[in-house]
């Protein structure tokens, strides 16, 4: 169902308004409201900080490269378009 004009719409728009505000008050009365961490949920929570990389992704990000610049000959090119 779509509104098909203003009057509408923002009848339309203030029953699912409504709507969602009763499937959530529905959802608390259930599972009770949502609260914060407990010491022991805070204290398990991991950051990580800033961090130097492994000396293989600078390889592959780098070193790897510099020995796969070849030249081909026009001859060597023309055989690896045609396969």
């Amino acid at each position: 169902m779509s509104p098909s004009n203003m009057k509408e719409l923002l009848a339309y728009s203030k029953a699912r308004r409504k709507k969602q505000a009763f499937q959530h008050y529905e959802i608390n009365k259930i599972h009770g409201e949502c609260s914060g961490l407990t010491d022991r949920e805070w204290k398990n929570v991991k950051t990580r900080g800033k961090t130097s990389y492994t000396q293989s992704s600078k390889y592959t990000m780098h070193k790897m490269w510099r020995d796969n610049t070849q030249k081909y000959t026009l001859n060597q090119l023309k055989l690896i378009n045609k396969i």
